[in-house]
C-alpha cells in the first residue's frame, strides 16, 4: 500500500484549473521532487496535501486513511506533517532552541521530553551549537537548517518542502541540497518537494514529477526523465536538450529540412520533434573529413568558454546548442557542420 496516494486530484480558482486530475502513488520513504515552472499547479498540490487547500475533485490518502476530498479535510494539525516554506517564517524573538521546540509545545509535550527532541532536532541539522542564538545572528543558510530542524523535531510522517532553498545563494544552495538529502536518508521520512529548479530535483529526487499547466507530464527516476523524456516539454524543460522539428519517412527515418536522420529511440509520428543533448551533437569545422550520416551543415552563431567545454549556437535553419571541448575555438560566422548520434536521438511524438 502507498504511504501517500493522490487520486484524480483536481483545484480550481474560478474558471482556471490549477490541477487537473492529477494521480500519484508515493512510497513510504521516497523523495519525490515535483517540478514544473510557475504556474504549474505543483504548490497548489502541495498544499492540498498539506491540508491548507480543499480538493474540488479527487482524494488525498495517508495509507488506508483518506485526509482530503470535497467536502471533507483533516485539518494540518492533525496529519502528522512537516512543512518547510520558501520564506524560512522562523520566529524572530525566540532562540533556535526555542523556534525548534515551538511545535512540540503546541502539541502539549512535556518541557523535559521537548527539550530532548529539540536538541536531537538540532543535533541533526549541525546546529547544537547557535541554540542560545536569536535568528538575526544567523546566516541564511543556518536559518533554514532552523526551519528544518523544527520540521524534524516532531517525527512527522512526511515532511513537506516547498522550494526552500530558493532564497539561498548558489553555493548556500549546493551545500543545503547534500543536506536535506542527508537528513531524509537519515530520517527516513517520506518528502515531497516543490522546486522549478532542474538541478535541485536531478541530485536530490528518488523520482521526479515533471508538471506542466495543472497536469503530470512525466514520473521517472532522475535518469529517466533526463534520458527518456516523452514529451516537447520535457526534454526543454529538464535543460541540455535541442528539441528540433521533422517529418517521418519510415522506420527510423525523420527528414530534417531535406536531409535524412536515424533517430535511435523513441516515439515517431508525421510531425515530430528529436531530441538530442548538447552533448551527443559534435560539431565539425568547415574542410574537416565528414560521413554523410546523419550530418547537418550550419553556421556558428556564438560560442561562450564555460572552462571545462564551450557552448556553441549552430544555427542549422533553427539554433542547435552544442557542448564541444574547450580546445575547439570557432569564431561566430564559421561554417559547420554537426553530426547527431543516431542512438543518441530520441523521437517524441508529443
Amino acid at each position: 500500500m502507498p504511504h501517500l496516494e493522490l487520486e484524480q486530484l483536481t483545484k480550481r480558482y474560478g474558471d482556471v484549473t490549477s490541477v487537473d486530475h492529477i494521480s500519484l502513488a508515493v512510497e513510504r520513504g521516497e523523495f519525490i521532487c515535483l517540478l514544473g515552472p510557475s504556474g504549474c499547479g505543483k504548490t497548489t498540490t502541495l498544499r492540498m496535501i498539506a491540508g491548507f487547500l480543499e480538493p474540488d475533485e479527487g482524494r488525498i490518502k495517508v495509507g488506508d486513511r483518506v485526509v482530503s476530498q470535497p467536502g471533507s479535510v483533516v485539518p494540518p494539525e492533525r496529519r502528522n506533517m512537516g512543512m518547510i516554506f520558501q520564506s524560512y517564517a522562523v520566529w524572530p524573538h525566540m532562540t533556535v532552541r526555542d523556534n525548534v521546540a515551538y511545535g512540540l509545545k503546541m502539541r502539549g509535550v512535556e518541557s523535559a521530553e521537548r527539550r530532548k527532541r529539540a536538541d536531537a532536532a538540532l543535533a541533526a541539522t549541525k546546529l547544537s551549537e547557535l541554540a542560545e542564538r536569536y535568528p538575526a545572528e544567523l546566516s541564511g543558510g543556518q536559518q533554514q537548517r532552523v526551519a528544518l530542524a523544527r520540521a524534524l523535531a516532531p517525527s512527522p510522517e512526511i515532511l513537506l518542502l516547498d522550494e526552500p532553498l530558493s532564497n539561498l545563494d548558489a553555493n548556500l544552495r549546493g551545500e543545503m541540497r547534500l543536506e536535506i538529502r542527508r537528513l531524509h536518508d537519515q530520517f527516513r521520512d517520506t518528502s515531497i518537494y516543490v522546486t522549478h529548479d532542474q538541478l535541485e530535483a536531478m541530485t536530490m529526487a528518488d523520482r521526479i514529477v515533471v508538471m506542466n499547466a495543472g497536469r503530470i507530464e512525466q514520473i521517472g527516476t532522475p535518469q529517466d526523465v533526463y534520458d527518456r523524456p516523452n514529451s516537447r516539454f520535457v526534454a526543454r524543460f529538464i535543460g541540455g536538450s535541442n528539441v528540433i522539428e521533422a517529418q517521418h519517412v519510415s522506420g527510423s527515418e525523420v527528414n530534417i529540412r531535406g536531409h535524412a536522420i536515424h533517430v535511435g529511440q523513441g516515439e515517431f509520428a508525421r510531425d515530430m520533434g528529436v531530441c538530442v543533448k548538447t552533448h551527443d551533437v559534435e560539431i565539425i569545422p568547415e574542410g574537416e573529413e565528414v560521413g554523410a550520416n546523419n550530418v547537418l551543415a550550419g553556421v556558428v552563431r556564438s560560442t561562450a568558454y564555460l572552462g571545462s567545454h564551450r557552448d556553441y549556437v549552430v544555427d542549422i535553419g533553427e539554433d542547435l546548442l552544442v557542448a564541444a571541448p574547450a580546445a575547439l575555438d570557432l569564431a561566430p560566422g564559421a561554417k559547420v557542420k554537426v553530426r547527431l548520434r543516431p542512438e543518441r536521438c530520441r523521437g517524441l511524438a508529443r
